[in-house]
């Protein structure tokens, strides 16, 4: 079973090896929600009530000495703690969220776009960071595997 420490480790690892022109101005932090079935991940800044006290006792220091002192919280599916999904799938959807970030959507970055989906930016920022063809596989394993997924019972 995958933890918190697994998807912190592959955020830092994504942002290293394919986001590391983009400055991490803020907190940001990734945890596992809810069985969401339609929504792999989100990426959102955090308010009063979000859910990550527990992850913010560990990354005080680290918040103290960002330049802007928000948190920008990546929250993936619930489902993505078992190990029957590939790991590519987990990696795409936090690249994903990783091109929000960089496009200034949920983070303290310059705002690039007006919408976060539309004129395919996504696909083309992935693209430019050699993570494209991963998103293209973790789209057809889905398309194959999903249903099956949501479908069976997880304890």
């Amino acid at each position: 079973m995958r933890d918190d420490k697994y998807l912190e480790e592959m955020l830092y690892e994504l942002w290293d090896n394919h986001f590391c022109d983009v400055p991490r101005k803020n907190l940001v932090v990734i945890k596992f929600g809810r069985y969401s079935k339609r929504q792999l991940g989100s990426i959102k800044l955090a308010r009063e009530g979000t859910k990550i006290k527990g992850l913010m006792k560990r990354k005080k220091d680290e918040l103290d000495a960002q330049d802007v002192k928000s948190v920008t919280v990546i929250t993936v599916t619930r489902y993505f703690q078992h190990d029957i999904i590939p790991e590519f799938v987990v990696r795409a959807t936090i690249a994903h969220e990783l091109c929000h970030y960089t496009h200034g959507f949920q983070s303290p970055l310059k705002k690039q776009f007006n919408h976060p989906h539309k004129g395919n930016v996504i696909n083309k920022e992935l693209a430019k960071r050699d993570l494209l063809e991963e998103q293209v596989e973790a789209d057809k394993w889905l398309k194959g595997h999903w249903l099956d997924i949501v479908y069976k019972r997880f304890d």
